[in-house]
């Protein structure tokens, strides 16, 4: 490093400064004053400027890289662009000062003075900002993975799209932040208030959430899987789309909580208290519900509590808490080639155009020799319907559609209707209607030199009770290595269709109405 021995006071640097110099690292000027000071691009590092008022100064692009500033005055300073690499910042007052795309990375701002400082796009990766004052900040898009905030104040700060992987947030105060689409995983969050924070679509995997206040927070499609939130305070809280995946949520309160269109898997809601959340449309199952406290639930789609669900005993919430969401199971008696998958991509696509409850593509899980495609809903009376449409490519899929008509209307013909019946009848005969209309055999017979379409098929449903009934299987569905009729040794038979009869659908569709 280079040494300047001639510069003794702020007037030296700056008469330097003008005439071409840039480089003043490892100076000593402490308690000096060059605020308002032009210097951008300037060279200080390692220099020790503790206790210097720099309030206004310019250090855009500037070179600060382990420079000490403890307690220095840098209010409304423009330090964008500036390295500041392991700098020293302790106490130092940096309101309202501009660090856009600062590098920070490293360094020690601890119980710094940041409020409504802009530090968009700046990088504070493993920097300490134990106790700082960062209300209203800007950290649009910073970096700020492994940095320690614990005890820091970001009251109506703004974090939009912000990195916090692995952050210390231990106590921290986000009240009203806007932290939509943040990276918090693996971030510890305990004890945090969080109160009205936005937090929707950020990431909170393995995030430690016990105790935290997350009150009022807007969690929407946010993705809390293996997150802990023991203890934590979720009353009011909006979580609709939110994922729910191993979540540990014992004890915690989410009463009045918004978990519409939540996906709660295999999570542990152990004495969690959940009288008057929203539930509508929510997919809950392999859940732990000991001790679970939930009187009712609001099952409205608009959470007016037009539809209430009450609950007699913890029996009543554990079974209602580990119903799985209804499902079609189609098994293809082939792997899927990349050319099928195109070509059943494309057909299921225009299938969903036609028909709005075929909007979801199915889960695919591949073997050498099947495909399994599983299609879930929200609505047991839907099954029919998306079982025919399911089908509807395959060479099988005029089969199934006679035999969910069939046994329909030998229902219908029953005394005693039900209501899931009439209602199965009514999305079946609406999906066929609205195939029919459209006019989509031309389509359906691009797929006919596809073999993975005519192979054989199976398929079943599943209620949310876990109920299963093998809707259709073909005879063929399984064999192998058949010789051929050529060879004299084996006639091949017409195919046959193995379906339930009346008396099995009507007991599949019993308990979805219980």
């Amino acid at each position: 490093m280079n040494s300047i021995p001639s510069v003794k006071t702020a007037g030296d640097l700056l008469t330097q400064y003008t005439q071409g110099e840039r480089d003043f690292s490892g100076i000593v000027l402490n308690e000096c004053t060059l605020s308002g000071a032009k210097l951008p691009h300037i060279i200080l590092q390692q220099a020790s400027l503790k206790v210097a008022n720099l309030s206004t100064a310019n250090l855009s692009h500037s070179n600060l890289r382990g420079a000490t500033l403890n307690v220095s005055r840098l209010s409304g300073a423009n330090l964008s662009q500036a390295q500041l690499q392991r700098a020293q910042l302790n106490v130092a007052n940096l309101i309202r000062a501009v660090l856009v795309g600062a590098n920070l990375s490293e360094a020690s701002l601890i119980r710094a003075e940041l409020l409504r400082a802009d530090l968009s796009n700046a990088t504070l990766s493993r920097a300490n900002l134990q106790e700082a004052d960062l209300r209203e900040a800007r950290l649009r898009w910073a970096r700020l993975d492994r940095a320690n905030l614990s005890q820091c104040n970001l009251r109506n700060g703004s974090l939009f799209g912000a990195t916090l992987a692995g952050a210390q947030l231990h106590s921290a105060i986000l009240e009203n932040a806007n932290l939509s689409g943040v990276i918090l995983s693996q971030a510890e969050l305990r004890h945090a208030n969080l109160r009205s924070a936005n937090l929707s679509s950020a990431n909170l995997r393995g995030a430690n959430l016990r105790w935290a206040d997350l009150s009022g927070a807007n969690l929407q499609d946010a993705d809390l899987t293996d997150a802990k939130l023991s203890g934590a305070n979720l009353t009011g809280a909006s979580l609709v789309g939110a994922t729910l995946e191993d979540t540990t949520l014992v004890h915690t309160d989410l009463s009045r909580t918004n978990l519409q269109q939540v996906y709660c898997v295999g999570s542990d809601l152990s004495g969690a208290t959940l009288t008057g959340a929203l539930m509508f449309k929510a997919i809950c199952y392999d859940v732990q519900t000991k001790d679970t406290v939930c009187e009712w639930v609001d099952l409205s789609p608009h959470g007016d509590q037009s539809q209430i669900r009450r609950f007699s005993n913890t029996n009543a919430v554990q079974a209602y808490l580990n119903r799985r969401p209804p499902q079609v199971r189609l098994v293809i008696d082939m792997g899927l080639t990349p050319t099928a998958h195109a070509s059943l991509a494309n057909v299921y696509e225009q299938i969903g155009q036609v028909v709005a409850t075929f909007n979801r593509p199915p889960n695919v899980e591949i073997t050498h020799r099947r495909t399994i495609l599983t299609f879930m809903t929200q609505a047991e009376a839907e099954l029919s319907a998306i079982a025919c449409l399911a089908a509807w490519p395959f060479t099988d899929g005029l089969t199934i559609r006679t035999i969910l008509s069939d046994l329909i209307e030998q229902g219908l013909e029953r005394p005693h209707r039900s209501i899931m019946q009439d209602a199965s009848h009514e999305r079946l005969y609406a999906a066929i209607t609205a195939l029919d209309s459209q006019n989509l055999q031309p389509l359906k017979q691009n797929l006919e030199h596809h073999a993975f379409f005519a192979s054989p098929i199976q398929v079943k449903l599943c209620n949310i009770s876990g109920q299963m009934l093998e809707l259709y299987h073909n005879a063929r569905f399984g064999v192998r290595n058949l010789p051929s009729a050529e060879d004299g040794i084996f006639t091949a038979q017409p195919s046959q269709a193995i379906s339930p009869d009346i008396e099995q659908y009507l007991a599949f569709l019993s308990p979805l109405e219980a």
